[in-house]
């Protein structure tokens, strides 16, 4: 702690700038004196003739012995009002250093020497980790599920809510009662002891026989990688189950020895049906067979894709991140059922959803991974292309590529680099700490942690602390409202997070009805776009609406109509669900189209207007109706 300085102390710390003080007071002193005797001595002397003299005297004066004297024995009283100034600036830096470093010291304190000790109740058990090691298909979540069916009281942990419903309805229909929790859904079954949920869901509190892990070579992820490794630290399970890629083997086993656990079992896996490479490729679209998942890496790139096969009359299923959930189980469904014979998807399709198909085709190699566009991961290419030759419909799987299939290639034969580090998100116990959250939050970045640890990245949540601490001080109501998942990138979602959680903040427990009403004119405009492509979009952004609104009733609802509009929320977001649904089975998505002369666009086209009508632009020529103009001639003269 910086110990602070008296004022004496602080006037001979700080002497250069009290002697600049003093020069000004002994300066403006004799100013005010020789204009008083001078106005004396001649009361008729014209101001800018008095201001002349003034100048020369006081500049002669300065350079005087006489003025340097006058200085060096002012007393420190005739200046002390303008350093006291500086001296109390100085008070408020040292207390805001001092505030910071005892703020810094009680994150560091409070901060346990080793993070698994930040799990009190899991560390007092002796759990038994069982690891199921394997590519995709490989049945290695299929064998986890089995032990979780047969527990007396299980947790499943999805990395996506639509595996998570699919495993809740599976073990339902199985006769094992179970409910289903995620961020944005819930379907509490009455005495049910199982509960099948996404992972950010987990209850690290509650006891379980059986806990099963899935996808857990995602503890490295940047966003959600910190659930992963709170789960296994934290769970209170007697037998955890982990279903994982071969790369996640070595940080997984690291993670238990590290909790003094036990790893009684091993469960290898290999693919059960052979995954070769389609030496012909596939042109897009003359190649495109039944059967296929066209992988592209952007919502934009499925919806042109799509577009392009509604075109030529082949009927396609839509999967991406956007898609309400039930949209997307609605699209599987329909290629499930042969509706549909191709599914065009994005990366989504590669995180354990089960479709019957028979070749992958990467249309695209590159992703947008939230940073920069970057070529695909060998892991990522060999847990996509591994969603090809399910067991039990085909004998085979076939993977293959429009363009890059030396690369896809090369990527499915190399060995994925080993995961090195787990994710570790802001804990909520640091809430406990003394000061702003939000202080809290960048200490916590500073400090340094274990080897085994990586922290996330907490941008995007510090920044939302910092925006509601202007209406709040309560960080445990401020650490609930900057962890409610949304899209952080939309604007407007922004806006409505901002909204409610200014409400929550004056208000505590708030009624949303009004929010819900103000959706329901947002639909109605929504569903009347007459251009398919932006309606989608509106739809999907509509859907998003009501799923963070759904997560603050689900969180800060009012006691007596919480339930009430929980169960109206569902609806509406089935009717939202329902209505892109049909408009994805319409056949009528907008295809790329050169804005000048419509001529159709390739979907991966990199730019808005065709060669053609680049090259006349800059020649000096428009396309106006049916006819090319050139400067030399208007418009008008063709309407």
């Amino acid at each position: 702690m910086t110990e602070l300085m008296s004022f004496e102390e602080f006037l001979k710390e700080n002497e250069k700038t009290a002697k600049i003080y003093a020069k000004q007071y002994v300066e403006g002193e004799y100013r005010r004196k020789y204009r008083e005797e001078e106005r004396k001595k001649n009361p008729d002397l014209k101001k800018n003739q008095l201001n002349k003299m003034t100048v020369s005297a006081v500049e002669a004066f300065k350079k005087s012995p006489d003025f340097e004297k006058l200085v060096e024995k002012l007393p420190a009283e005739k200046i002390k009002n303008k350093m006291m100034v500086h001296y109390n600036h100085y008070c408020e830096e040292v207390e805001t250093l001092n505030e910071y470093e005892r703020m810094s010291e009680a994150v560091v304190t409070a901060i346990p020497e080793h993070i698994k000790d930040a799990y009190p109740k899991a560390r007092m058990m002796k759990r038994k980790f069982i690891l199921h090691i394997g590519p995709t298909n490989s049945g290695k979540t299929f064998t986890a599920l089995q032990k979780f069916r047969e527990a007396h009281e299980a947790a499943y942990l999805a990395p996506l809510r639509l595996l998570a419903l699919e495993v809740y309805e599976n073990t339902n229909a199985a006769g094992v009662e179970c409910s289903l929790l995620t961020g944005e859904e819930e379907a509490i079954v009455n005495g049910a002891s199982h509960v099948s949920e996404t992972i950010e869901m987990a209850d690290l509190g509650k006891h379980y026989d059986v806990a099963v892990i899935d996808e857990c070579q995602m503890i490295a992820d940047e966003s959600r990688g910190g659930a992963w490794t709170a789960a296994i630290l934290g769970l209170c399970a007697e037998e955890i189950h982990i279903c994982m890629a071969p790369n996640a083997e070595d940080i997984v086993k690291r993670l238990v020895e590290y909790c003094g656990d036990e790893i009684i079992e091993i469960d290898r896996k290999e693919r059960m049906t052979p995954l070769t490479l389609d030496e012909d490729g596939s042109r897009f679209p003359d190649g495109v067979k039944p059967g296929d998942a066209l992988i592209v890496f952007s919502k934009r790139s499925v919806i042109n894709v799509a577009a392009e096969l509604q075109a030529r009359k082949i009927a396609c299923s839509m999967i991406y991140g956007a898609l309400p959930y039930e949209t997307r189980k609605a699209e599987t469904e329909r290629f499930l059922s042969g509706e549909t014979q191709v599914v065009v998807a994005t990366d989504a399709i590669g995180r354990g959803l089960t479709l019957p198909v028979k070749r992958v085709v990467f249309l695209e190699t590159e992703k947008f991974d939230g940073y920069d566009v970057r070529l695909l991961k060998p892991e990522e290419v060999q847990q996509i292309a591994g969603r090809a030759g399910r067991k039990g419909i085909y004998d085979e799987g076939k993977f293959t590529a429009g363009k890059g299939r030396k690369f896809i290639r090369r990527s499915m034969s190399m060995k994925p680099e080993d995961i090195n580090f787990a994710r570790i998100r802001f804990p909520r116990f640091l809430t406990a700490v003394e000061g702003k959250l939000s202080d809290v939050m960048n200490k916590w970045d500073e400090v340094e942690t274990e080897s085994l640890f990586l922290k996330a990245d907490i941008e995007q949540q510090l920044k939302l602390c910092e925006w509601i601490e202007n209406y709040t001080d309560d960080k445990d109501l401020i650490y609930r409202l900057i962890n409610i998942p949304f899209n952080e990138k939309n604007d407007d979602m922004v806006l409505l997070w901002q909204t409610l959680a200014k409400r929550v903040a004056e208000e505590h427990t708030v009624d949303l009805t009004g929010e819900i009403e103000v959706l329901d004119i947002e639909k109605r405009r929504a569903v009347s776009i007459s251009d398919i492509n932006k309606r989608i979009q509106e739809l999907e952004w509509l859907y998003q609406k009501y799923d963070l609104i759904h997560n603050f009733v689900r969180l800060f609802g009012m006691p007596d109509t919480r339930e009430e509009q929980k169960e109206l929320i569902r609806k509406k977001k089935k009717e939202v669900s329902d209505t892109l649904t049909e408009v994805l089975k319409t056949k009528q998505l907008k295809r790329r189209q050169c804005p000048d002369c419509g001529r159709a666009l390739p979907y991966n086209y990199q730019y808005g207007i065709c060669e053609s009508c680049y090259s006349m632009r800059n020649r000096g020529y428009g396309y106006w109706g049916d006819e090319w103009f050139s400067d030399n001639k208007s418009k008008k003269e063709h309407v």
